[in-house]
This record gives C-alpha cells, structure tokens and sequence, in this order.
C-alpha cells in the first residue's frame, strides 16, 4: 500500500462528496434528511473534518483490500471499488435511511448510497493511477 495513493484517494472521495452534496445532488439530500438551509446557513468544522477522516479510513480500507485480492489492473481495481461500494457503502446507507425518522428513505438511500458506491470506485481507480 503506498501513503500517498490513499490520502489522494481519500481526498478524491472528500471532493466528491463537496460536489455531490452541494451543487449537483444537495437540494434532494435536504429533502431525503427534512433539512432547511437557512440563509447564509454556515456548517461547522465538524461538518467537513468527520467525513474528510471517514473518506480516509475507507480510502485505506478499500486499499487494503484491493492489496488482499492483489489487485494489478485497472478492471481489478475496479472490481474492489464496486464490492466496496455495493457491499459496504451503498448497503449500509440504505439499511439506515430505513430509520423511523427519515423523511424520505428511498431518496436518502439512492443519494447517499449512490455517492458512496462512485466514490468507492473512485478510490480504487486512483490506488491503481498510483500502483
């Protein structure tokens, strides 16, 4: 496992989840979880440092599985990103969007899980640029 293939990776998924939850996808996760914005609305550090230090302890994970298969190409990556993805990210997300106080779980389950299943994929098809 090389240091630097998983801090890129884990900040690629960090990234991700910056565009996927803002721009592109953040109005329906605010729908998904019952959340309103206010205006000028400001999260605090815990809300960019708790999912910048999970994006890294996945990235690592899914690096050390990706050494356990012993991963060479670019398709093997690939593969370890997807049962990472499915398997994990996506699975667990949406065993919690089933909980009794989540407005819309199908929404939260198929914005969140669907982040989790790309950026999973996506941290192994950067371990394998770094391979």
């Amino acid at each position: 496992m090389k240091l630097l293939s998983i801090i890129v990776a884990g900040l690629a998924y960090f990234a991700l989840g910056g565009l996927w939850f803002t721009p592109l996808f953040g109005k329906y996760w605010d729908k998904a979880v019952g959340f309103k914005r206010p205006p000028q609305w400001r999260p605090s550090a815990i809300y960019y440092i708790g999912p910048l230090l999970g994006c890294l302890v996945a990235a690592f994970a899914t690096a050390y599985l990706a050494q356990l298969a012993h991963a060479q190409s670019l398709a093997d990556f690939l593969r370890v990103g997807l049962l990472v993805g499915v398997g994990y990210g996506a699975t667990i997300t949406t065993v919690n969007a089933i909980a009794p106080n989540m407005p819309c779980p199908g929404l939260y389950a198929a914005v969140v899980g669907s982040y989790h299943l790309t950026g999973l994929v996506l941290c192994a098809a950067v371990m394998y640029w770094f391979s």
